[in-house]
């Protein structure tokens, strides 16, 4: 009986974060960082977008991802029962702690997940760099 209110509790408390977010107030994809002896890997779930649709950027040891889902699902007399998908605005930054070479940063997106592999290096870069998305299906 305990579990089910504390369930129950979790639900409601959590309802508000499956509410979709705006640029002001962007939300988190659940994302892995690891290091391999000679890359730094990003993987972020962010499943039902368009390549075009992700902005990738690194700056200052700063990786910065960011993008739109749109919720196509939302009907005006739509009785939701359990809302857990996430859309709208997000946006994640994550610290880079080892130097990277930049401009051989390479991004894949497949099956709902973009990876990043940022290939280490010993010199510490100093510019802004886009990163340039493949699809691959």
């Amino acid at each position: 009986m305990q579990n089910k209110i504390e369930n129950l509790f979790k639900e409601f408390f959590a309802f508000d974060k499956n509410i979709p977010s705006n640029p002001s107030n962007p939300w988190q994809p659940p994302t892995d960082v690891y290091e391999t002896p000679d890359e730094i890997v990003v993987k972020m779930s962010i499943s039902g977008i368009k390549s075009d649709d992700i902005h990738v950027a690194f700056s200052n040891d700063i990786l910065t991802i960011s993008g739109y889902i749109p919720d196509t699902s939302h009907h005006e007399k739509t009785c939701f029962y359990l809302v857990e998908i996430r859309y709208g605005y997000f946006e994640r930054s994550i610290f880079i702690p080892k130097p990277v070479v930049s401009d051989n940063i390479q991004a894949t997106y497949k099956d709902g997940f973009l990876q990043i592999i940022l290939p280490k290096t010993k010199q510490q870069p100093s510019e802004t760099f886009s990163v340039k998305i493949n699809y691959k299906q």
